[in-house]
C-alpha cells in the first residue's frame, strides 16, 4: 500500500513566515500531474554542505534537464539553527518523518512521489540507512536503482551518465 500525501494532517499555514511543507508538496504534485514527471522532495538546511553538493548535481548544466524531464523538485527547509530556524518550512520535520526518514536522519534527506502522492522511494537504504548524498559505492548503485524505478523519463545511458559522474566525484 503507498503512502499517500492526502492523509498528512500538516498545517497548510506557516508560522514562521514561510510556505508551509504541504502547501509546498501541494503545487509540486499538482505540476508533476499536469507534466506527467514524479515528485522529488529534498529535505535540506542551509548549513548542510552534503545538501549543497546534492543540489550543485541536479542544477548543474550537465544534469538539470535530465532531472527535469522527470522530476519536479521541491526543497522543504528543516534542522536550521539559531537565526536561521525562520527558514524552515513549517511541517517540514513532521513530513520527512512520515516520508520514511529514520529516527535521528541526517540531511538531506529525500523521498520521491507519484503526482497522486504515493511514495515510490526514498534516500533510505537497508542495513546503512539515509544515503544523504550518494558517495559511497553503494549509494551510488542505490541512487541508480532509485532513478531506474522511478525517473519516467531517464534513458539508461542518462543514468549511466549519472552514476559515472557520481563515482568519480569519490575517486576524484
Amino acid at each position: 500500500m503507498g503512502f499517500v500525501v492526502a492523509a498528512l494532517l500538516i498545517p497548510a499555514v506557516s508560522m514562521a513566515g514561510t510556505t508551509s511543507a504541504r502547501s509546498l508538496l501541494s503545487n509540486a504534485s499538482a505540476i508533476a500531474k499536469r507534466d506527467k514527471k514524479n515528485v522529488l522532495v529534498i529535505f535540506h538546511a542551509s548549513w548542510c554542505g552534503w545538501c549543497k553538493k546534492l543540489d550543485a548535481m541536479l542544477d548543474s548544466p550537465e544534469f538539470k534537464s535530465t532531472f527535469d524531464n522527470s522530476y519536479v523538485i521541491t526543497h522543504i527547509d528543516v534542522m536550521e539553527n539559531g537565526d536561521k530556524k525562520a527558514l524552515e518550512n513549517d511541517g517540514g520535520t513532521d513530513l520527512m518523518t512520515q516520508l520514511g526518514a529514520p529516527k535521528n536522519s541526517g540531511i538531506p534527506f529525500f523521498a520521491i512521489l507519484s503526482p497522486d502522492g504515493t511514495k515510490l522511494g526514498d534516500s533510505v537504504l537497508p542495513k546503512t540507512g539515509n544515503m544523504g548524498y550518494p558517495s559511497e559505492p553503494f549509494e551510488v548503485a542505490g541512487f541508480k536503482a532509485l532513478l531506474k524505478k522511478t525517473a519516467v523519463n531517464m534513458k539508461a545511458s542518462d543514468i549511466s551518465h549519472i552514476e559515472a559522474f557520481l563515482t568519480a566525484q569519490k575517486s576524484g
